[in-house]
């Protein structure tokens, strides 16, 4: 029997996680009243175009921190971001989508269960903490959804989960979606091989270091 989404948090210790988040609480419980003008945070631009090949990326910390939370590969996470938005907290797209990993209001509203007024969803959706975790909450959820097919959890990110289900639980031809999920899928491959190539030349320059004696010489 496959766990609730609050039991498999519960098992996880992760409702502090959500408590600390302002605003953030699963959707199926009791409704939080909003203040109707949350204060903005102020995001800062990246002032240099950054190379999200690297883990000096802004918001990186963030990205840990929420891939750690909702058991999601970091570097999937990294990729997403880094294709979504770039990095930029105040990215909007044309169709409403908002920060860090794009996420319209209605989906914060409706699956993630950020409360609130349509303004203050926008404001709480440019918190780049808020909206990490709230986009790697509900990729988590497509992972589990789709059987853990990457690809497919990707296109239901773009598209839906109702048009990937319509195409057939296949990524549907239509739109950016196979793009978007080309882009996500290589870039994910190279921040891993990255990490994976970084890791073994550590080990490589620990075995190669001499080992320091127990006792020093008198």
């Amino acid at each position: 029997m496959s766990l609730s989404w609050r039991s498999r948090l519960g098992r996880a210790g992760l409702p502090l996680a959500l408590l600390l988040l302002p605003g953030l609480a699963l959707a199926d419980e009791a409704a939080d009243t909003w203040p109707s003008q949350p204060g903005q945070t102020t995001v800062p631009a990246p002032d240099v175009e950054p190379n999200p090949l690297t883990s000096t990326v802004p918001w990186y910390a963030h990205i840990q921190q929420a891939a750690r939370a909702y058991g999601v590969d970091v570097h999937l996470l990294h990729a997403v971001v880094a294709v979504e938005s770039n990095f930029d907290a105040n990215a909007i797209s044309r169709s409403g989508a908002i920060g860090l990993m794009q996420i319209m209001p209605a989906t914060a509203a409706g699956f993630i269960g950020l409360r609130g007024t349509q303004q203050s969803l926008r404001l709480q959706l440019q918190d780049p903490v808020i909206n990490v975790h709230a986009g790697a909450l509900y990729l988590r959820s497509l992972m589990d959804s789709f059987s853990q097919r990457m690809d497919l959890a990707l296109a239901a990110y773009n598209a839906g989960a109702g048009n990937v289900r319509k195409a057939g639980n296949r990524v549907p031809i239509n739109g950016q979606t196979p793009q978007f999920v080309s882009k996500v899928t290589a870039l994910y491959a190279s921040l891993k091989a990255a990490a994976q190539a970084s890791e073994a030349k550590a080990a490589e320059a620990a075995a190669l270091s001499p080992a320091q004696p127990v006792f020093a010489p008198q």
